[in-house]
């Protein structure tokens, strides 16, 4: 058996919630608009988890008094409502009255009843990512009409979503992880919702610890970079007599630098008994590279 993902497991443990009351109706709501087909003609819903499947079958029976029939179907199971008189009466609860008619917000009035609806839209139509993998959640919706009612009701909970079109599909998503993390929380999911957190706080530090080893490493490189430079000039002004030319101060530090090619800057002050600070010894390196150019400079001159 393969690996659980965390969108099933979510589901799992969201169908363990037990709603009450008015919130009952709601989350039956959601799971029913949501699903495969919503009218009097055919009430059903697909779902590749057993456990929504089943949340669907009670939740319908709880409410209405109605029997389901399930069967099995391309990995996942197809629940539906046989009987016509139970589906009119069900179409009937929840309709607006209007005969085009699509969602009806009396049945979300309130705050509890509002994240009982979307728990149960995300049974029937969600899906998150791994938080491993970033944070993706969203909401598939075949019926535009639909889509475009249900992201206004979440912009009104606070959570306007994004858009995007695939096919005959509209995606509601998010992927700023506050929201996702706090959306999750309010649909009942607690234990996902820290454990986006915890990732969360741990791929940060990870990625701050990755930036401090960068900008080290950046370092360390240019300050091996420089030293080779001043050794390879210092080296170049022996080898051809011209150490001498230099001020007295000069030659005091290109003598340091050449008998110490690996010391850092840090190093070579201490070296010298503190006597030159870290930027005047640095300047004056700098001194001896330009002493150097110039004098390559004006042998290759020569040469032509």
């Amino acid at each position: 058996m393969g690996k659980v993902s965390f969108s099933s497991k979510l589901k799992t443990d969201l169908c363990k919630l037990k709603p009450t009351g008015c919130c009952r109706f709601a989350q039956s709501y959601g799971l029913l608009l949501f699903g495969r087909s919503f009218c009097k003609e055919d009430i059903s819903i697909y779902t590749k988890s057993r456990d929504t499947a089943e949340l669907y079958s009670s939740l319908l029976k709880i409410c209405f008094s109605v029997h389901t029939a399930t069967v099995e179907s391309k990995g996942g199971y197809i629940v539906s409502v046989p009987g016509e008189a139970d589906r009119e009466r069900i179409v009937n609860y929840y309709s607006s009255g209007e005969s085009d008619w699509i969602f009806n917000p009396k049945h979300v009035k309130r705050n509890c009843c509002r994240w009982a609806f979307i728990r149960g839209a995300f049974l029937s139509a969600g899906s998150i990512n791994s938080p491993e993998k970033g944070y993706h959640l969203e909401f598939a919706v075949k019926d535009p009409t639909l889509s475009f009612a249900f992201a206004a009701f979440l912009e009104l909970c606070g959570y306007k979503p994004r858009t995007s079109t695939r096919k005959s599909v509209t995606a509601l998503y998010y992927n700023n992880s506050t929201f996702v993390e706090e959306m999750l929380g309010s649909m009942g999911a607690m234990a996902q919702s820290l454990e986006i957190m915890e990732t969360k706080i741990v791929r940060d530090m990870r990625n701050k610890l990755n930036r401090q080893n960068n900008f080290e490493t950046s370092n360390i490189t240019k300050t091996v970079n420089a030293a080779l430079e001043q050794t390879k000039a210092i080296k170049y002004l022996q080898n051809n007599n011209l150490l001498g030319l230099l001020t007295e101060e000069l030659y005091e530090v290109a003598v340091l630098r050449r008998d110490n090619p690996e010391a850092s800057l840090s190093e070579l002050c201490t070296l010298c008994g503190g006597k030159i600070s870290r930027s005047g010894l640095n300047h004056r390196l700098k001194r001896i590279i330009e002493f150097y150019e110039e004098q390559k400079q004006i042998k290759d001159n020569t040469k032509k």
